[in-house]
């Protein structure tokens, strides 16, 4: 894709806060959340995108036409030395802008500019791996010298072991229910 149209990574703060927009049954920002999801979920699990998915996509890209496309002509200065006498020159040079139609405040935007920016992740890097934080059950990228990542920050990593320290200490054997670890974060 060519240019890029949003911003990097910026499907994981949508997918994030996904289960906290409110939205209309069978709306098209449902049918977006849903083809989101499904995608992320189909990456992190390292399989192959269905053919089905992308007729999805496409049926979404077709029905929400989110984005203008712009070319303008930029000049840029060069300096040129010639006979020992600083000459500039202009030369042109062809940028293509692309801009979303709706505020970014709503809902449609968001869900589009999330599925083209998780679509640019994958061509960028077709071997992209998803996980899901183990203690806030947000998602996240790992870094990439990673061998084991279970947490999405540091915070996360920290606050998950005092849990499991308070835990302990309070005679649980170490392990904590799922309703134990909810009250604690």
């Amino acid at each position: 894709m060519c240019p890029t149209l949003s911003r990097e990574n910026y499907f994981l703060t949508v997918i994030n806060e996904a289960k906290r927009h409110e939205m209309q049954s069978g709306g098209l920002e449902q049918e977006m959340r849903e083809v989101l999801l499904t995608l992320a979920e189909s990456v992190r699990s390292n399989q192959v995108i269905s053919r089905n998915l992308l007729h999805r996509v496409n049926q979404i890209f077709e029905a929400y036409q989110a984005i203008r496309l712009k070319v303008s002509l930029v000049s840029k200065m060069e300096d040129l030395f010639v006979e020992e006498h600083k000459t500039e020159r202009a030369q042109r040079q062809i940028v293509l802008h692309t801009e979303f139609v709706d505020k970014p405040d709503q809902l449609k935007r968001r869900y589009m500019e999330a599925i083209i920016s998780l679509l640019e992740a994958i061509e960028k890097n077709p071997s992209l791996n998803l996980l899901t934080c183990i203690h806030c059950g947000d998602w996240y990228i790992p870094y990439p010298r990673a061998k084991v990542a279970k947490f999405c920050s540091s915070n996360c990593r920290n606050r998950h072991h005092y849990i499991l320290r308070k835990t302990k200490d309070a005679g649980s054997d170490g392990k904590a229910s799922g309703d134990e670890l909810m009250k604690m974060k």
